[in-house]
């Protein structure tokens, strides 16, 4: 699906969650939970958007202007870590640090480590996790001279040249006035009700986009998201790692029955003896009725030996785990690329992968290492920008 879900998270998870699936023609389904158990309940949409889009509340990160940033990247990560400890009062060791770099120069942000592992425990209990984690400030397009404020609720967010922020009002009143006077910025772009809001621009002319209402803030942080300005959060130790999980759901249904088995019985083998025996009975009834669901036209035989058989036919024999195998090894040496789509055709024998990357390099690298494993790769049509990325498909199979 073209989807992208964006998910508007409160200060921690027992707040509301407002939620959205977004495509190019707007928004297709809305609503706000009360708190994040809403994910177990848009886990099975989620698993086929296009992308996942998480936005923190602005308060909850900093951001620091980098205008002229070290074109290393170890460099650049170690200067913004020397600019955010002078600038704030939490210690660097209970701070998660990115880095984005711009066209007109690069910018740190900094969030609470509590925050990310917090949020990362509640996306792997919900069953899927976010390809990319920003404040909300980030999505708003930063532009030289000009300023972006959303007046949203008892809040601002603003981008307001190369310097983001989010605040409660009146508080932000007086930040945003402060930063608008700035003799760089011109113009200033606002969204919100022109009739009720006021702030003070002094001189400065201020354009009114449109409302500030849900609609309009995901179709806006919709297009922020694609856009290779906006900062994503995950980088380093809480880079996405590949969700397999959501990828077998479209693998052939013998290999997911043999991986059900497989858990069954590594569960069975570390188990105590009295608790292994009742697992044993739980993990039996369950794989019965998976394997009665799975093949209604095998129903009256055992799950195992059937998965056996299917598994040493010639079109899901071990040329599939091997392929498996090789696939999953390469892509994770490659923790640039991201995994948007998956698919395994079984009468070839061969994957069908589509990948987007930022940087062309890095798909060569992706063939070199399947080639090198004995694994055929070729690209099925050309490489295509989107955004700040690339698109691209694979087919991979048997050499």
């Amino acid at each position: 699906m073209n989807e992208t879900l964006i998910l508007l998270l409160g200060e921690d998870p027992g707040q509301p969650v407002r939620w959205a699936f977004v495509d190019a023609d707007g928004v297709r389904a809305a609503d706000t939970a009360p708190d994040a158990s809403v994910l177990d309940a848009l886990a099975p949409r989620a698993v086929n958007a296009q992308s996942i889009v998480a936005v923190l509340p602005g308060e909850q990160v900093a951001m620091r202007a980098m205008p002229s940033p070290p074109r290393a990247a170890l460099k650049f990560k170690a200067a913004a870590m020397y600019l955010l400890e002078d600038d704030l009062a939490e210690g660097l060791d209970a701070l998660h640090i990115a880095v984005l770099r711009r066209e007109n120069g690069g910018a740190a942000f900094a969030v609470k480590k509590s925050i990310m592992d917090g949020w990362r425990d509640v996306f792997a209990d919900g069953g899927f996790f976010p390809d990319f984690v920003t404040a909300d400030f980030s999505l708003l397009e930063n532009k030289p001279g000009e300023g972006v404020i959303v007046f949203e609720r008892d809040r601002l967010i603003c981008m307001i040249g190369d310097r983001g922020f989010a605040a409660e009002r009146p508080f932000a009143d007086g930040l945003a006035s402060m930063l608008t006077a700035d003799e760089s910025i011109d113009t200033i772009l606002a969204y919100g009700d022109p009739d009720t809001e006021r702030f003070d621009a002094g001189e400065k002319p201020v354009s009114w986009a449109g409302r500030a209402d849900d609609a309009s803030l995901f179709s806006l942080y919709y297009d922020g998201a694609g856009r290779s300005d906006a900062a994503n959060l995950l980088q380093g130790g809480y880079r996405k790692r590949r969700d397999w999980r959501g990828a077998l759901a479209s693998w052939r249904r013998a290999a997911v029955l043999a991986a059900a088995c497989l858990v069954g019985f590594i569960a069975v083998t570390v188990a105590d003896g009295v608790r292994s025996a009742r697992l044993v009975d739980r993990l039996n009834d369950e794989a019965l009725a998976v394997h009665r669901t799975a093949f209604p036209e095998s129903a009256n035989v055992n799950p195992r030996d059937h998965a056996r058989r299917i598994l040493s036919s010639r079109t899901a024999g071990p040329a599939f785990l091997s392929l498996t195998a090789d696939f999953a090894n390469s892509i994770d040496e490659e923790d640039q690329i991201q995994i948007d789509r998956i698919r395994y055709n079984a009468a070839r024998d061969e994957f069908s992968v589509n990948l987007s990357f930022s940087d062309i390099n890095d798909l060569e690298a992706l063939k070199a290492k399947l080639s090198a494993r004995g694994v055929g790769v070729r690209e099925a049509g050309g490489v295509r920008r989107s955004g700040g990325r690339y698109i691209g498909e694979l087919q991979v199979g048997a050499s």
